[in-house]
């Protein structure tokens, strides 16, 4: 009795005969299911740009909320600070100069500053502050 099945590893069963055995699988050369190559699924997700063009097109009451009406609450958490120089979070602070920065390497360029910089550098973050 033979065995129609065929082996995929090309190892022989004790029960398939010489002339059933076609070696290893090839990827390549087996057939797969039916594919379109020219199907295209359909677009689910727009684009912010796409979705506001999409609301100037359309007239909504004034109580229904939108992209370009949204109104919320403040947030609670702390505002983060960013280092004057580099715009990295802001760990520290220089007691000397109140600039923010970053690590050790900044707060070196920081000691190198003059005072017309650094005022500089304070007028850049609103930081109405006069050294002395």
């Amino acid at each position: 009795v033979k065995s129609t099945k065929k082996s995929y590893f090309g190892k022989r069963n004790a029960v398939e005969s010489d002339d059933d055995y076609e070696g290893p699988l090839n990827l390549l050369t087996s057939k797969r299911p039916f594919k379109n190559p020219r199907y295209k699924s359909a677009k689910k997700n727009k684009n912010l740009k796409q979705i506001l063009t999409m609301e100037r097109d359309q007239v909504f009451a004034l109580n229904i909320p939108t992209y370009e009406n949204i109104e919320c609450a403040p947030s609670v958490l702390p505002q983060k600070k960013y280092c004057d120089i580099t715009g990295l979070d802001a760990k520290y602070t220089d007691p000397k100069t109140s600039l923010r920065y970053h690590n050790a390497e900044i707060y070196q360029f920081i000691s190198t500053l003059g005072v017309p910089n650094v005022q500089a550098y304070l007028a850049s973050r609103n930081a109405a502050v006069v050294l002395k």
